[in-house]
């Protein structure tokens, strides 16, 4: 880390004080954060940076918000934001240092400050997330051949070290002669890995089960997609299964809605539908001239909020309840958009209209249904099904529609063909304003339900945790496959999944009037929609025509991305040849000549992307992705 000896403002005290906290934090994280904390708080807070922007006070404040995040998530070690940490310090040291001797000097570090930098995207993608409450998980360390006689307080100093880690204790199994024999059980935060590092000497393992409701729940939502899909099974059978599978899980994980409530409450609607069970709901105000409802978006379960008075509130959302695995009836539909399916539970029922039974309202076509329940005729959707050309309906031709509540809203939506089928809802990375969820029939077929109703966009960067994932071993070494003509080196602990090629589903969305190609593809109920195809980069990195072979499923710190690769080779380390860590894509998909050819000239450079480029990765190809 950079160091003053200029004599001027003396940082050196702070210099010391971060170096000395950040290598403390390797070894004891929640302890090394706090004096983290603390030496940055120290710094000067009057040092005159001699520059007209706020880019090295926004970046500070970076930093202290994402202490602040990792302290509230329990102090997890994070080799990456680690390395980040160190990156970050250094440049605010440089700067504060540099702003000493004038304006010119200033100009030549501020790229220090820059956004791209990968130590400024991981601070900015934790500072972001204020929220996240600790991820404990259960460990089980065993001790063995402790000598009772020679060493009595082993086992209380191993019980000082770990308390530090989370909430510990020590199970005695046995005394053999002089020595003790037990386990310590461990619930952290901190990974096995870090563990193992930590405390070389204990025998460690993940305990899937001290935990045993939520081991069992975790099992549960596993099953019950296979279940649901599994057609080799008789009718009869298969539907008494699935029978018995959910009125057993609604009673374990489910919960009424209106528990969630006071019972004298009285704009609560929906108050006898179950919905996912949640420990984490974070307190929020009652307000009369507001309804609350259940709402489902991208797989999991929100609390919505509308004001009743009618005056033009979006849609927000509350909190999150969790994900919602079970099956439900659904009715799709043919309309001129292509064909969608709307949860039967939210529909007030289908009806044969005629021209006479429509009005204009506000510039709007309306209908009136079930006495003072007026709909709004949709006409226009967020979204293309299919590469078809929408067309619209005049009203004189619009004989059936479905009535579709969204929030507080009735939706008519003109169709030509109703069925009643069933699905179970896919869990999506996060929600999207255009599509309200993508369900999975029992051919594994997705099905799409549009989003009719506008929603308050800061309530689709609510999300909701993670849950603990099990610890899988650790993977070594790297995967070489050629991505669109290009060769590509991932580290292997990011591959959470190597799959047979699957073709994307493709469909157009809407955005400021604009058309936009969505692509996503379905693994295990789930639902990846970063995904790189030769469509996404064609005319960027090559014209390759080579036909892929395999879908690699990339994880890490919350975001997920599928590479197409034509080949796949596992190597222990990087092969030989050039390396391309920081991956950008032009602004535009049309770029001029010079972009064209600076691509060109890469072609045989590899693209690395391990830990510490991952975030940079993702935020180059998809600019609009939260961590733009």
């Amino acid at each position: 880390m950079v160091r003053l000896d200029n004599g001027l403002t003396d940082l050196s005290l702070s210099v010391s004080q971060v170096e000395i906290a950040l290598r403390d934090y390797a070894y004891s994280p929640q302890f090394g954060l706090e004096k983290l904390r603390l030496a940055l708080l120290s710094m000067p807070k009057n040092t005159d940076l001699n520059t007209s922007n706020n880019a090295y006070r926004d970046r500070f404040s970076s930093f202290l918000d994402a202490v602040d995040g990792l302290l509230a998530s329990g102090s997890p070690y994070s080799e990456y934001y680690h390395t980040a940490f160190f990156s970050a310090a250094d440049a605010l040291f440089q700067i504060a240092i540099g702003s000493q001797f004038g304006l010119d000097r200033m100009l030549q570090l501020d790229h220090l400050l820059s956004l791209e930098r990968s130590c400024w995207v991981a601070i900015l993608s934790l500072s972001d997330d204020k929220t996240r409450s600790p991820m404990y998980v259960d460990y089980e360390a065993r001790l063995v051949e402790v000598s009772a006689s020679t060493d009595p307080i082993s086992v209380d100093v191993y019980l000082e070290a770990l308390s530090s880690s989370g909430r510990v204790s020590f199970q005695l199994d046995a005394i053999k002669g002089a020595f003790l024999e037990g386990r310590f059980l461990l619930a952290s935060v901190q990974s096995l890995s870090w563990l193992q590092a930590r405390f070389p000497l204990l025998q460690w393992q993940q305990a899937f089960g001290n935990n045993e409701e939520e081991s069992l729940k975790e099992l549960c939502k596993l099953n019950f997609l296979p279940l649901f899909q599994n057609v080799s099974l008789k009718r009869d059978y298969r539907y008494r299964l699935l029978g018995l599978s959910e009125d057993r899980l609604k009673t374990l994980f489910y919960q009424m809605f209106g528990s969630l409530f006071p019972s004298d409450l009285f704009n609560v609607e929906q108050r006898d539908r179950f919905v996912p069970a949640s420990q984490n709901v974070i307190p929020f105000e009652y307000d009369a001239g507001v309804a609350y409802f259940p709402i489902r978006h991208g797989g999991s379960v929100y609390v919505g909020s509308e004001s009743i008075k009618g005056d033009g509130q979006k849609l927000s959302y509350l909190a999150c309840l969790g994900h919602d695995f079970l099956s439900y009836f659904l009715y799709e539909i043919d309309t001129s958009f292509g064909r969608f399916v709307f949860d039967e539970a939210e529909c007030l029922g289908a009806y044969v209209v005629s021209e006479k039974d429509l009005f204009v309202l506000g510039g709007d076509l309306w209908l009136g249904v079930e006495g003072a329940v007026k709909a709004q005729v949709v006409l226009d959707m967020p979204f293309l099904s299919s590469n078809d050309t929408a067309y619209c309906i005049l009203p004189r031709y619009i004989a059936q529609v479905l009535v579709v509540k969204q929030g507080e809203l009735y939706f008519a939506v003109p169709y030509s063909t109703l069925d009643k089928i069933e699905g179970v809802c896919s869990r999506m990375p996060a929600p999207h304003s255009w599509v309200k969820n993508i369900w999975l029939n029992p051919q594994n077929i997705p099905l799409l339900e549009p989003c009719l109703v506008n929603i308050d966009e800061p309530s689709l960067e609510y999300g909701w945790p993670e849950e603990n994932k099990p610890t899988h071993p650790s993977k070594n070494g790297y995967y070489l496959g050629r991505v669109c003509g290009r060769m590509f080196c991932v580290k292997a602990e990011l591959v959470s999944a190597l799959l047979p090629y699957q073709s994307p589903f493709s469909l157009t969305f809407f955005d400021g009037g604009e058309r936009n190609l969505a692509s996503f593809i379905i693994n295990d109920g789930y639902c990846f929609d970063k995904v790189v195809s030769k469509i996404f980069l064609d005319g960027l990195l090559s014209m390759s025509h080579e036909v892929p072979g395999f879908s690699v499923i990339l994880e890490c710190l919350g975001e997920s991305v599928v590479l197409p690769f034509t080949t796949c080779d596992w190597r222990t380390s990087l092969p030989s040849g050039e390396y391309v860590r920081e991956f950008s894509l032009p602004p535009k998909l049309i770029g001029g000549d010079d972009e064209m050819s600076h691509y060109s000239s890469m072609q045989d450079d590899i693209i690395v992307i391990d830990k510490k480029n991952y975030l940079s990765f993702v935020a180059g190809v998809w600019p609009s992705s939260s961590l733009a």
